[in-house]
């Protein structure tokens, strides 16, 4: 039998900028990160960016288990036209059992 997925439409809940992690930040998400935010690529690293588990790349700074850096008190993201690719590539290239537990969107989808 073939699984069915019904198609995803973001709720804009937040819930799944609120999962506790880190989000990775390649070259190509600091430089549109940083003109989005009118700042040289220097100054995202210096203020927005922390080096990963193991010092293998960047991620945004802030609270692992807090929300992330960039939503706004209404559920927004902030840099939402530069977000980073692992922010683009939900839930379509990855996901995890956490997002899924608290995204109301992905509920009932079948895995």
């Amino acid at each position: 039998m073939e699984e069915v997925r019904k198609p995803f439409e973001c709720r804009r809940c937040g819930a799944c900028c609120r999962v506790p992690g880190i989000v990775r930040v390649t070259d190509a998400d600091v430089d549109a990160l940083a003109a989005w935010l009118k700042m040289t690529p220097e100054a995202f690293v210096a203020e927005y960016t922390v080096l990963t588990p193991g010092r293998t790349g960047l991620a945004l700074a802030g609270d692992p288990d807090g929300p992330c850096l960039f939503l706004t008190d209404d559920n927004l993201c902030r840099v939402h036209g530069a977000r980073p690719a692992q922010c683009r590539d939900y839930p379509a290239r990855w996901r995890s059992d956490a997002i899924e537990d608290v995204c109301e969107a992905m509920k009932g989808q079948m895995r």
